[in-house]
């Protein structure tokens, strides 16, 4: 059976890599084109669904399933909310679906759509955690400090957490530029959401920006390995965290390629670099909603679209 072997370079500058059976990851990136056009959740209950959403509801009634927001949700990462009435309105005449919602309804409940990352099946799992940005507009960097306003936002920053050996999606936070948490405050919630679940981490990956004594105190408190590559001028006392000073004085004493070939700090992009790459690739790096808060749900909802395609391709 045909193979290829995909090749990356650690961060320690040393080559790695893993075989992958190529005929396998083909049928995967074409199963994901099937997921969009995939109507088989109807027969297992378009009526029961809405009756379950419907129980105890105040107000009108819903009259179109969760189940087809969310497919409706995933196109519009291409297409606008008009043309998602004129897709679905065809698939009714193709007698697929019972009825179709109109653009506004479909734009109002996508936006009131909680989306959610599926936690792992098993209870073991390896955290890696990592921020991006996503662009307000297409606007380069010269138009935006030319024209732009001088408090206006530059782009929208983006917290994933991943589990780096299986690429997995465990977590995601959005916030607009200079507000909210840290990427480290972001990363402790997500590791807590898990251990609440009851789900072991066995270690955790970030860069620089996670070299925090909170972190590494939640750390040593919850019994997880660290691979957080330390500050260039970091003091190896305790001042607080002596999880941390351990760390330091070992980061110091092997020197960053001999600590990062001992931690395997390098597989950690493929949990974070590779899933950013892949969305921006995939879904563009600019957002279409205008209001500040849709920005934001728009952006959370594009990774959680591509974890949605991922594994269904994968199932």
């Amino acid at each position: 059976m045909a193979k290829y072997y995909e090749r990356w370079v650690s961060s320690s500058g040393r080559p790695g890599g893993k075989e992958i059976d190529w005929l396998h990851y083909n049928e995967e990136l074409v199963v994901q084109g099937e997921f969009l056009l995939d109507f088989d959740w109807i027969s297992r209950g378009w009526k029961e669904e809405l009756k379950g959403m419907n129980c105890k509801k105040r107000g009108a009634p819903f009259k179109f399933p969760n189940s087809l927001i969310r497919l409706q949700a995933v196109w519009h990462q291409w297409i606008d909310y008009r043309e998602i009435e004129g897709i679905t309105r065809k698939v009714v005449e193709m007698t697929k679906i019972p009825d179709f919602n109109d653009y506004s309804t479909i734009n109002r409940r996508v936006n009131k759509l909680e989306v959610d990352f599926q936690l792992p099946k098993h209870g073991f799992v390896s955290v890696a955690s990592d921020g991006s940005g996503i662009k307000l507009n297409e606007a380069g960097e010269y138009r935006q400090d030319k024209y732009a306003r001088k408090k206006q936002k530059k782009y929208i920053k983006v917290t994933i957490s991943a589990n780096p050996l299986t690429g997995d999606m465990l977590d995601c936070d959005v916030i607009m530029e200079g507000d909210g948490p840290s990427e480290g405050e972001f990363a402790q919630k997500h590791m807590k959401r898990l251990i609440d679940n009851r789900i072991v981490i066995d270690k955790f990956c970030g860069d620089g920006l996670f070299d925090a004594k909170y972190l590494f105190n939640f750390l040593e408190r919850h019994k997880i390995e660290a691979a957080i590559k330390i500050r260039e001028n970091a003091c190896d006392k305790a001042d607080g965290s002596l999880r941390r000073a351990r760390e330091v004085a070992e980061y110091k004493s092997k020197g960053y390629k001999h600590w990062a070939r001992d931690k395997q700090y390098g597989k950690r992009w493929l949990g974070t670099e590779v899933k950013f790459s892949a969305v921006k690739r995939k879904f563009g790096e600019k957002v279409r909603s205008k209001k500040q808060e849709n920005k934001l749900k728009e952006v959370k909802r594009r990774f959680w679209a591509y974890e949605t395609i991922r594994l269904y391709a994968k199932a």
